[in-house]
């Protein structure tokens, strides 16, 4: 069965390159559009999506009091913000409000799929660049100090970083965790970015610091 998903955004030609890159994934269907939140509220009931993909910056209702009102009255329907703007705030607001996702538009292409599975497997979806401010706001942690950044890393990232650190090629990977060779580069991407690393040398450092990898491990 394929996942139905609802577009809520104001711009019919971004609405249209996302149908693009949704209907070319087989799984997904647009069962409804609309321009701004209070179209979105007026036809959530009936249609009863899966999944919203919901914009924030809209005119009449934006994204945020319309992803609150949807969640009060149906907190099954996953919402996934996407958005231009990477402000902390409007994140905080997003995920307040009851979203389970947060992308940026610029990142449309690599990270939409990804983050519409996370958010459909019942996890969250922060885009990686805003996750170090969200992780220090949920610890409490002032932004003069310092994080584990291995906290940063979800269960399958650490997974895809051995691998990595261990010299297996990226079909390799894609192999032994039954996952494509894009989303294994999407999981690299999203790797490098958290921990600072732009190198394999680096990541294999990293690895090992944090217990990751041990020394003991054949490279």
């Amino acid at each position: 069965m394929k996942t139905k998903v609802l577009l809520v955004d104001d711009h019919p030609v971004f609405r249209s390159g996302l149908k693009n890159i949704l209907i070319s994934e087989n799984d997904f269907t647009i069962i409804g559009e609309a321009s701004n939140g209070r179209e979105a509220i007026e036809i959530v009931s009936d249609i009863q999506p899966d999944i919203i993909i919901m914009d924030v910056s809209m005119p009449d209702m934006d994204g945020i009091e319309a992803t609150r009102e949807i969640h009060k009255h149906n907190n099954q329907i996953k919402i996934l913000i996407l958005t231009m703007y990477s402000d902390e705030a409007y994140l905080k607001a997003g995920l307040a409000a009851g979203a389970s996702g947060y992308v940026l538009k610029q990142a449309v292409d690599t990270e939409l799929v990804t983050a519409i599975r996370t958010v459909l497997r019942g996890e969250n979806y922060i885009y990686p660049t805003l996750m170090p401010a969200l992780y220090k706001t949920k610890l409490g942690i002032k932004q003069e100090d310092t994080i584990d950044e291995v906290e940063l890393l979800s269960q399958r990232e650490i997974e895809v970083l051995k691998y990595i650190a261990l010299g297996y090629t990226q079909k390799e990977i894609a192999d032994e965790i039954d996952v494509s060779i894009k989303t294994v580069e999407t999981y690299k991407a999203r790797i490098m970015e958290k921990t600072g690393a732009n190198k394999r040398s680096m990541l294999v450092r990293f690895a090992l610091k944090h217990g990751i990898l041990s020394i003991e491990d054949e490279l």
